[in-house]
């Protein structure tokens, strides 16, 4: 299965926002508005959902690692979470204009 072409993209951004989700640091305004289409996209989902994808974003392993470890330790499908990713990660794309 192939990814969507702004899924790196939305990663990258992700991975800044779920490490730094107080006060963050914005060096340029690419970096802020990746940070404020991030934060609105999380706005549409319950504490129980945020609290799954910011797991798998904030980890420095691989996503697919990340996935992995998030389902063991929740007890989920791994297949639960990477649809949850892949809806996350459409609307993230959605407000950045990747769409």
């Amino acid at each position: 299965m192939t990814r969507p072409f702004y899924s790196e993209y939305v990663r990258h951004c992700m991975r800044f926002y779920s490490r730094n989700t107080e006060k963050p640091h914005f060096n340029t305004d690419v970096d802020k508005n990746n940070w404020y289409a991030c934060h609105r996209a999380m706005e549409r989902f319950s504490d129980e959902e945020k609290s799954i994808i910011i797991s798998v974003y904030s980890q420095y392993d691989t996503i697919a690692d990340n996935v992995y470890e998030v389902a063991k330790v929740l007890h989920l499908d791994q297949n639960v979470i990477w649809d949850l990713l892949k809806g996350f990660e459409r609307i993230v794309a959605k407000k950045r204009g990747l769409l």
